[in-house]
């Protein structure tokens, strides 16, 4: 047998277990003995059986209608209500501000008159944050930042010195003026023999310079006497020294 006989017939074995392969898959899944073949005709007898009733029944039996009549009355009852309360709404928002003679918040001509507002007195060195709060237009980070400033000053002389905190303008100033007092009775004074660097420079009114000329002026004069010894260092004017007076002394 040639070479090329022998590869035919090769070929032609693997071909044929091939076939033999597929119809032995074929015979595995789809032959069913006579048990399971009454079993699929009984399933195919029902299914045909439900799809002629879903067909003909409707046709038999007469199908119950349903009357949307009602319905569309309660619809038309609830928009009428909508508008009628859109309708009130808007009759009570035009009349919000309008006032009439005899009535408790209008005057003789019957023009209206603004209740007056709450009147509050906040006490600048004794408020805590929460009493600041009720100033308008002060919120609580604002209100924490005029306290540590506070902290930093040793306490408020003034009222006006709110306007050295970071944020402050003149208008939101002037608009809280009239609700603020102060107690300068609770300042607290540095003692200027006994202060140290670090107190000092802390302080809002003491910068690095003023406070490193104080200091060495101490030391060459042993001690300060009496505060006004400040007016002998140049970097000291008098407008800068009346502010800064006010929390310094010097101890008995």
């Amino acid at each position: 047998m040639s070479y090329r006989e022998t590869f035919i017939k090769q070929r032609n074995d693997e071909n044929h277990f091939r076939i033999m392969k597929f119809s032995a898959i074929i015979a595995e899944y789809l032959t069913f003995n006579r048990k399971e073949q009454r079993g699929i005709f009984v399933l195919a007898t029902v299914l045909f059986v439900l799809i002629l009733a879903n067909a003909f029944i409707p046709v038999v039996v007469p199908q119950k209608q349903f009357d949307f009549s009602g319905f569309g009355k309660e619809i038309s009852a609830f928009e009428k209500d909508v508008l009628r309360a859109d309708s009130l709404e808007e009759r009570a928002r035009k009349n919000q501000f309008k006032t009439y003679p005899g009535k408790p918040n209008a005057d003789s001509s019957g023009h209206f008159k603004a209740y007056p507002k709450e009147k509050i007195l906040i006490e600048l060195n004794s408020a805590d944050t929460f009493d600041l709060q009720r100033l308008h237009g002060i919120g609580s980070s604002f209100a924490r930042r005029i306290v540590k400033y506070r902290e930093r000053l040793g306490g408020f002389f003034d009222k006006s010195q709110l306007l050295e905190v970071w944020g402050m303008d003149t208008a939101r100033y002037t608009e809280i003026s009239a609700s603020l007092t102060v107690n300068p009775d609770s300042i607290h004074r540095m003692d200027l023999n006994i202060v140290t660097f670090k107190e000092l420079i802390a302080h809002p009114y003491f910068p690095f310079e003023m406070t490193k000329d104080i200091l060495l002026y101490r030391k060459q004069h042993k001690k300060f006497t009496k505060v006004e010894e400040l007016k002998n260092l140049k970097a000291i004017t008098e407008p800068v020294y009346r502010k800064m007076v006010i929390y310094l002394k010097i101890a008995d």
